[in-house]
């Protein structure tokens, strides 16, 4: 277990659509940027999107997600840090992050990181939780939310099944319910 002290002029919690936005336009004014996302890559749910129903400028997703990492990466004041959770946020932008080192390379034995960071400014682009639909046996197995499913179809290439039922509460299960037939479950 190590640990670093940073200092930043913004602190990006979170690497979906609106968090990259944010680092590569404080990246390109000169800015010192921390990027921040518990997962292992950067994108949020624009991973999850297999059907191309978002569009963000002149393409897909997937390739706004690649053009920004590549931009970042080329940024000298940006730090990327996937696979880091941050667990606290105290006064005067003081937050505090723990990096898993072992999923991200050569660690020279440590684990993990705890990372003391004080930012000038500090942008929480941390994305929205599915909420799901509480009914009596809702935890078995094969019931899950409509975003997991889309997630297996879209980023992992699996199905997650023969045949689906979607319950919704909201038009995202829509684009979900398209992805699933496309498929191949009925």
């Amino acid at each position: 277990y190590t640990h670093r002290h940073a200092h930043c002029d913004l602190l990006v919690v979170g690497a979906g659509p609106a968090g990259l936005a944010s680092a590569l336009a404080a990246g390109a004014s000169g800015a010192r940027v921390i990027l921040v996302d518990e997962q292992g890559e950067f994108g949020g749910a624009l991973l999850n999107d297999g059907g191309g129903q978002v569009a963000i400028g002149d393409g897909s997703p997937a390739a706004f997600v690649a053009a920004a990492h590549e931009a970042l990466r080329g940024m000298a004041e940006v730090t990327l840090l996937p696979r880091c959770t941050v667990f606290g946020y105290y006064a005067d932008n003081f937050v505090t992050l723990l990096e898993r080192l072992d999923e991200n390379g050569p660690t020279d034995g440590a684990r993990q990181r705890l990372w003391q960071v004080r930012a000038r400014q500090v942008v929480l682009a941390t994305g929205a939780l599915e909420r799901p639909l509480v009914f009596p046996d809702n935890d078995r197995p094969g019931i899950m939310l409509a975003g997991a499913a889309q997630s297996y179809v879209n980023r992992y290439g699996v199905r997650p099944g023969a045949q689906c039922v979607v319950f919704t509460n909201n038009d995202s299960a829509y684009a979900a319910a398209l992805d699933l037939a496309k498929a191949g479950m009925k």
